[in-house]
């Protein structure tokens, strides 16, 4: 298999810049991969590790990974009430847990994975007065965080094959993505062109990928699918508008979630699969979803959990795009476990015919042709005239402020 990669040799990663990148695999079912990062000065990053193979004998079944935000105690009561060990051992599916809190108890049910070979993947999580996720705006804590988690895991003697990490906006700029208002997009116009916090924090993501490689660990990255817009441009304007960084890491996650608030008539929250199969030829590793309708984030500091239920998919939805995904790649991370579970969606997943046929609806696939060829049309335009649309985002700014002191 050609996507989880446990790292073994790594040289010279601080050549690799946060785009322009070209990934090449060498590769079989049984083989070891190499991953050769190329920088544009010509310098190759290398990358290789044994492949990530099921620990049993279904040949057809792809390597899925199960993500969960839940806390150690409601975790462990999940596993062992519907015997997820040995369902998870038995069937080769690999657990990506939300690191927030590092308790004993959450260490236990580490020690009952790796006492279990489970593959197992330490995804970081902030707490929510820090955003949750990774972002430009964020790099010292998290940081520090990752530094936690590591005397952690060694005071408990833990096992983790790799270290995930969601680089995902600030939660403020990810509620604005649903509503585009002219006055976001200004905003991020300007910062798109002059944004202070990039060059910092990245060289700082940079330099934790490369601790994290030294401390023995795979990383993976959850990504938005933009960020392979922003390489094809050649630019970096979408990671300094929102906030966000690429990165060379063992695996990138594109997130082609279907289940999207999008407030279009006739899609009910489903994208219908069009982001996969835009963004799958580009993808190392699809996370599709949500499944779930609960979460480890309160609604107090996450007002969006309440709409959870209304947006988690169908069973048809996700089959669709799990089949869709294979298209694409060898791995899958599946958001999340916890909506399995809840929904008695396992047994099926057990049993699905990975040879089904899907198709994508046409409206929902012009949809997501449309908006990227805009956004590639404008990411060239802020390439060619950066110092333009800076002062256009100003300009949007100050507009906007003297249309609200004549309201007033």
């Amino acid at each position: 298999m050609a996507c989880i990669l446990t790292n073994q040799e790594l040289t010279s990663t601080d050549s690799a810049p946060p785009c322009n990148r070209e990934i090449r695999y060498n590769t079989n079912a049984t083989s070891a991969i190499t991953m050769v990062l190329v920088s544009p000065m010509g310098e190759n990053v290398h990358v290789s590790s044994p492949a990530y193979t099921p620990n049993v004998a279904i040949q057809s079944q792809p390597p899925l990974i199960f993500a969960t935000e839940l806390d150690g105690s409601a975790l462990n009561t999940m596993l062992a009430t519907y015997d997820l060990y040995t369902e998870f051992a038995q069937r080769g599916y690999g657990l990506a847990l939300a690191i927030g809190d590092l308790s004993d108890v959450r260490a236990a049910v580490v020690q009952q994975l790796n006492a279990h070979q489970i593959y197992t993947v330490a995804w970081m999580m902030l707490p929510a007065i820090d955003g949750y996720g990774f972002n430009l705006r964020n790099y010292p804590q998290a940081i520090e965080h990752y530094r936690t988690f590591r005397a952690w895991a060694q005071q408990h003697g833990l096992h983790f094959a790799a270290i995930a990490m969601n680089m995902q906006p600030p939660a403020d700029d990810l509620s604005r993505l649903q509503h585009l208002r002219l006055r976001d997009i200004g905003r991020w116009l300007a910062q798109a062109s002059d944004n202070t916090l990039f060059l910092p924090g990245s060289t700082a993501y940079h330099s934790l990928i490369d601790e994290m490689h030294r401390d023995g660990y795979a990383v993976h990255t959850y990504q938005l699918p933009l960020m392979v817009d922003d390489r094809r441009a050649g630019t970096t304007s979408v990671q300094s508008a929102l906030d966000v960084v690429d990165l060379p890491v063992d695996l990138e996650v594109l997130m082609c979630h279907s289940s999207l608030p999008i407030p279009i008539e006739g899609l009910n929250n489903d994208i219908g699969g069009a982001l996969i199969v835009s963004y799958g030829a580009s993808a190392e590793s699809i996370g599709i979803g949500y499944t779930h309708a609960a979460s480890q984030r309160s609604v107090s500091d996450a007002p969006g959990v309440l709409e959870a239920r209304a947006l988690s998919l169908s069973w048809d939805a996700l089959e669709r795009d799990m089949l869709l995904a294979t298209r694409y790649t060898d791995t899958i991370y599946i958001f999340s476990l916890e909506g399995c579970v809840e929904r008695g969606l396992m047994p099926h997943i057990a049993n699905i015919n990975w040879d089904g046929d899907v198709r994508v609806p046409v409206r929902q696939r012009l949809l997501v042709a449309t908006l990227r060829s805009s956004l590639l049309v404008l990411l060239f335009l802020v390439r060619q005239h950066r110092l333009l649309f800076s002062w256009l985002g100003w300009i949007i700014a100050l507009l906007l402020l003297v249309r609200q002191w004549r309201r007033q």
